[in-house]
């Protein structure tokens, strides 16, 4: 059997990505339940935040992501020399990206406003959402170093950098958002700040332990690697950032139906997080597996990886799934939610029951793709089916049907069914191996 074939070559990467994740939905869903005990509009306000501030930082994370399979493939083909100056690329990278999404943050109240959402969620909308953009160059560094480190094969380290900064986000959140002896509450800008404080001790962590193979590389960009970076990574971005907006969009239907339906919503999705961040972390692992055996040029190790990846992912979210069937009440109460609330969240999340095995097999196999640097083809394909079938049938149920967060996420159940099956066809062609891995190869040779 091969080096890569089995679940345990999986687990052993996914885990410390798994428990990461897992640290920061915890940290997700205490944002929601400390703000949520302040009502509805504050509840209903951070989930279109949140939301808000990843369509504005989507582009800069796809490139990271481009940098973590320069990485892995580099990694795959041996070349230590080259995997170490990523690591000051990651830097740049980071740096520069976060810079435009602060320029770029006045944009942020009129789109709050295009969205629809009434006027005292748009307030508190805004008040989080500029704190956390005008730190996105601190956000950016820590997926940066996050993802030099994974593309290495060393998942322990962002673990380590990001369980700690995520726990100490949950206290500060029960500190600053309602107050404690002579700190003020600061309501929903207090979890911003929790986030902002968090976010700059993982960087620092992140920092010092990149630091020793750092000092001994030259630090001005390099030109060939950020072009490498950037041509795996900018239709990763373009994908994250538009299928970003496509569901923002969708959260502005929402908002725009009611503070209730949008309040569901955001429960819903911080419960979804509790199986879903499991599987992504096992997908993670799958893609830089993948991205190894493309630089080693061995396809028939990648394909051995998605498959393991591809089963580990199902018993993982299957379990996820389960809970929501048999326990949806008592993963909602801890939000305190609206009696008018509760209901419309139990249903979104029987919804994610019945797509949660479906999820796995696409995740694993989209994040395979994209590991194998066959990121275009993931860019039309998953933008296509986002754009013409999410949304649209999303609104067409939500709103002129009447069906709310459920309409919303039926659009949601059919854009991943049929994304699933363009991606398997993809995999199996294995059209993914020949023209990426040739590619990254000569230019990494040459860099």
């Amino acid at each position: 059997m091969s080096w890569y074939s089995g679940p345990q070559r999986i687990l052993r990467l996914a885990w410390p990505v798994m428990i990461s994740m897992m640290s920061y939905s915890l940290m997700s869903a205490a944002d929601a339940i400390f703000v949520g005990r302040l009502g509805t509009v504050p509840l209903a306000a951070i989930g279109l935040a949140v939301t808000g501030t990843f369509l504005f930082i989507g582009l800069p994370m796809g490139l990271v992501r481009g940098l973590r399979v320069a990485t892995a493939q580099a990694t795959g083909a041996e070349r230590s020399a080259t995997v170490e100056v990523l690591g000051w690329q990651a830097v740049w990278l980071a740096l520069g990206t976060g810079l435009a999404v602060v320029i770029a943050s006045p944009l942020g109240a009129p789109m709050f406003h295009l969205l629809g959402a009434t006027s005292a969620v748009r307030e508190e909308a805004l008040a989080y959402f500029m704190v956390r953009v005008y730190a996105a160059p601190i956000a950016l560094l820590v997926m940066a170093f996050t993802a030099w480190f994974e593309g290495r094969g060393d998942t322990r380290t962002p673990m380590a950098a990001n369980v700690t900064a995520n726990l100490l986000c949950v206290a500060l959140d029960a500190v600053l958002v309602s107050g404690a002896g002579p700190i003020p509450a600061l309501g929903i800008r207090g979890a911003a700040w929790a986030g902002v404080t968090s976010l700059s001790v993982a960087a620092l962590w992140l920092l010092r332990a990149a630091w020793p193979t750092l000092r001994r590389v030259r630090w001005r960009p390099h030109r060939a690697l950020l072009a490498e970076s950037f041509r795996l990574g900018l239709p990763i971005g373009v994908q994250r950032l538009l299928d970003i907006f496509a569901w923002t969009l969708l959260t502005g239907v929402l908002a725009s139906i009611s503070d209730v339906e949008l309040a569901a919503h955001v429960i819903a999705i911080r419960v979804l997080m509790l199986s879903f961040l499991p599987g992504l972390a096992i997908a993670e692992a799958t893609a830089v597996l993948v991205g190894q055996a493309v630089g080693a040029r061995k396809p028939d190790d990648a394909h051995a990886a998605w498959r393991a990846g591809s089963w580990t992912a199902v018993v993982v979210m299957a379990v996820g799934g389960l809970g929501f069937v048999l326990a949806p009440h008592l993963l909602i109460s801890a939000f305190g939610a609206a009696p008018e609330v509760v209901p419309i969240a139990r249903n979104l999340l029987w919804i994610a029951a019945a797509f949660q095995l479906v999820d796995a097999v696409a995740t694993v196999t989209y994040f395979s793709l994209d590991g194998a640097g066959d990121t275009r083809f993931t860019l039309v394909a998953s933008l296509t089916l986002s754009w013409f079938v999410k949304l649209p049938v999303g609104v067409l149920l939500a709103r002129y049907a009447h069906l709310g967060a459920v309409g919303a996420w039926l659009g949601l159940t059919g854009e991943i069914v049929l994304l699933l099956v363009v991606l398997l066809w993809r995999w199996r062609s294995r059209r993914w191996f020949v023209e990426p891995a040739i590619r990254a190869a000569t230019v990494v040779a040459t860099a």
